[in-house]
């Protein structure tokens, strides 16, 4: 299941940022969890052309594995940054956003397996309220990261590739919420 595997990306990006001299092995070990998502999207999407009768609307299922595999390649661009460029630190905002991402992930992956039923909706509702908060404390997280960021950085290049770090790790958060719309319209149309 793809929202399985993103959470464990989000853990794994988490565990890469703890781990400065193993950047690289670490990011590696991202790469191969992207790798068979990507597989599931492509087989679910086969899967999708080939079926007559769907549980959900063929349009939905097709937003909803996309859009967690747009998830779960936001996590693996940003740990591929850490290979990228010389970073050999990890600043505590990023941290925060971090833990945000595994725990909007974890909401995903509970409202992804809440779709099964759609008998309970309240359940899904929490689940995406949540995500949705999450969501809003990774935006103030970033923009107030941003803020620092470039009044503090007087290095250009280092400034650049933090924000590119902290833009791609928002861009996950994000499409988490963006993930949590598809559910959200699903749950109306079959409630």
């Amino acid at each position: 299941m793809s929202a399985a595997r993103i959470v464990e990306a989000a853990k794994a990006y988490r565990a890469l940022l703890d781990q400065p001299a193993n950047f690289r092995e670490n990011a590696r070990t991202l790469k191969e969890l992207e790798h068979p998502t990507d597989k599931v999207t492509h087989q679910t999407l086969e899967k999708l052309y080939r079926s007559f009768v769907t549980p959900l609307d063929r349009e939905d299922i097709h937003a909803l594995i996309t859009r967690l595999d747009d998830v779960i390649d936001y996590i693996d661009a940003a740990a591929q940054r850490f290979v990228m460029f010389p970073i050999d630190h990890v600043p505590e905002e990023l941290r925060q956003m971090v833990d945000l991402l595994v725990m909007a992930t974890a909401e995903l992956k509970l409202a992804v397996a809440a779709l099964r039923t759609l008998k309970k909706p309240e359940v899904i509702k929490e689940h995406l309220i949540e995500l949705n908060r999450l969501e809003n404390e990774g935006d103030a997280v970033f923009r107030a990261t941003l803020a620092r960021l470039f009044t503090t950085e007087k290095d250009a290049i280092r400034l650049m590739v933090w924000r590119e770090v902290y833009e791609i790790t928002e861009d996950a958060l994000d499409s988490c919420e963006g993930v949590g719309h598809i559910i959200e319209a699903v749950v109306l149309k079959h409630g």
